[in-house]
């Protein structure tokens, strides 16, 4: 199957999460490459588009995370610094 937006999109829809998970989801995806279904915004990032506080931010991907919805790939900069996460869509 070609998944494209509307694809995941709609997969939350359906998915086991609260309004506010779908939130962060959809804030997630308006970030994605169309071609590898990947983006990499700060939680600060998410927060200000949703309107939701960090921690709640935090939870909901953490929901997501469980749900299999999306796939958390921690990253760190060079001087082993923390960077914001690559999240996949899954």
């Amino acid at each position: 199957m070609n998944k494209d937006y509307m694809y995941f999109y709609t997969k939350v829809s359906s998915a086991n999460v609260t309004p506010a998970g779908r939130m962060v989801y959809r804030a997630l995806l308006r970030y994605a490459n169309r071609k590898t279904w990947s983006c990499f915004p700060s939680v600060r990032t998410i927060v200000n588009d949703t309107g939701l506080s960090e921690r709640t931010v935090r939870k909901q991907i953490k929901i997501l995370v469980e749900e299999e919805l999306i796939i958390k790939i921690p990253r760190k900069r060079e001087n082993n610094g923390n960077t914001s996460n690559m999240y996949f869509f899954n």
